[in-house]
């Protein structure tokens, strides 16, 4: 269950850095798509840190922080929210974070 978890999060994160180069390079440097950047960067440092209870902090961090990129994206880009796709997305970043919360405690 552990590895299972750790894949997907390291997917998610590698999907999350790809679009965000894609972005950068097809709208050029913009501060969102750094941070994008970088909180993929940092999940898949977190996801190697071996204290599992400072994992779990870390990732609802950089998951929050991700839910306000991308917020704000959407608002800047679209003008607009797609509330289904925030949704779907809240609810797997939930689901994560609940199978690091199984095998923490």
């Amino acid at each position: 269950m552990a590895i299972i978890t750790y894949v997907l999060i390291g997917v998610y994160a590698l999907l999350t850095g790809v679009a965000g180069l894609q972005q950068w390079k097809e709208h050029g440097y913009q501060a969102r798509t750094f941070l994008f950047l970088v909180l993929s960067i940092s999940i898949l440092v977190t996801i190697l840190i071996p204290n599992k209870a400072l994992v779990l902090m870390l990732l609802i961090l950089e998951f929050v922080l991700l839910h306000v990129l991308a917020v704000a994206e959407g608002l800047l880009t679209n003008k607009q929210l797609r509330y289904s796709h925030h949704i779907v997305r809240f609810v797997f970043h939930c689901i994560l974070l609940f199978m690091v919360w199984k095998f923490v405690k």
